[in-house]
């Protein structure tokens, strides 16, 4: 995507983050074309803060359809929240007559080349009928809303200057930035399930009281409108990792209390290994046999004509860009 078209989704080139000092793509600018944290409203020169007794929270640069939205959410009103995740290293494969031909295992997963390479995320849902009320960037959030939408997506993904996608080397290196992303769960399955093709699979709703569901919410919000666009991406260290997985069980492990054993477990996060493991050991899976396939549950949407025409047209987009 070009500089000119990333300026138009984000609003101008004064929002376009820039490379910090530390990376070795120092300087350049970020591609926020559709991935980059929130920014809670009012902006705040110190560290922001939601207050206790706050039924909302305005914050600037939710995603949904392919756009960048301000979103109103309504602090009291999660429902469930889900532990997503997938695996995004190569499928398994076997000779077949046709030519190389899937491994899938029993739950109708293709089996991957590197079982440790997942990406984990939260997903929340609200009570009805409250839903989080979408508006362009910029307008006041007095007028009718644009969307109302009731499910949607806490995700940290490594991004870079453009052209620059993830890969072991800057990951492991810190010379990436992570970017907390917010953005609704129909538009993370046209990302990863319609676009590339990942097999996204869910945990039961973890077994969270409604003050710790709003606190898992808050500081889901929080940690993204602090991080910005100037948090390194560290795939790996023994102390200051900061991935994919590190960084929603350290909001778990920061709101809820354990017994001895799962405050032990607890210390369990830091690689991409074992997701439902890490949700065990602290008493969050409720049933691990349990794995819901995101494309079965949102196969209507997959599969419906408006859904591939925006495919198609990213595609062509995509391939008129390199």
């Amino acid at each position: 995507m070009s500089k000119e078209q990333i300026e138009s989704n984000i609003g101008s080139s004064e929002s376009m983050p820039t490379m910090p000092k530390k990376s070795r793509y120092s300087g350049q600018l970020i591609d926020v074309s559709s991935r980059r944290s929130i920014e809670i409203i009012p902006r705040m020169e110190t560290d922001a803060t939601i207050d206790p007794i706050a039924t909302h929270v305005e914050v600037d640069y939710f995603y949904h359809q392919g756009q960048f939205w301000r979103a109103v959410f309504p602090l009291d009103e999660v429902d469930q929240v889900y532990g997503q995740v997938f695996n995004f290293s190569k499928a398994k494969t076997k000779p077949s007559p046709q030519g190389p031909e899937i491994v899938f295992d029993k739950q109708g997963v293709p089996k991957r080349t590197i079982p440790i390479l997942n990406h984990i995320q939260s997903r929340f849902t609200l009570k009805s009928p409250h839903t989080i009320d979408l508006y362009p960037m910029g307008i006041e959030s007095t007028e009718e809303p644009v969307f109302r939408l009731n499910d949607f997506v806490y995700t940290a993904e490594a991004v870079g200057p453009l052209g620059v996608r993830f890969n072991l080397r800057d990951a492991l290196a810190g010379h990436l930035i992570s970017a907390h992303r917010f953005l609704s769960t129909q538009e993370m399955v046209f990302e990863r399930i319609v676009s590339d093709n990942d097999y996204v699979t869910e945990s039961p709703a973890l077994p969270l009281n409604d003050f710790q569901k709003r606190a898992v919410l808050t500081e889901s919000i929080l940690r993204s409108h602090r991080a910005g666009m100037a948090e390194q991406y560290i795939l790996f260290r023994v102390f200051g990792t900061n991935n994919c997985t590190s960084i929603p069980f350290e909001i778990l492990d920061r709101v809820l209390d354990y017994t001895f054993l799962q405050r032990l477990g607890s210390k369990l996060y830091r690689l991409p290994l074992s997701p439902r493991f890490y949700l065990k050991v602290r008493g969050l899976d409720q049933d691990s046999s349990v794995r819901k396939l995101l494309r079965h549950e949102f196969a209507d949407f997959i599969q419906h004509p408006k859904t591939q025409q925006r495919k198609w047209e990213r595609e062509a987009g995509v391939s008129q860009n390199k």
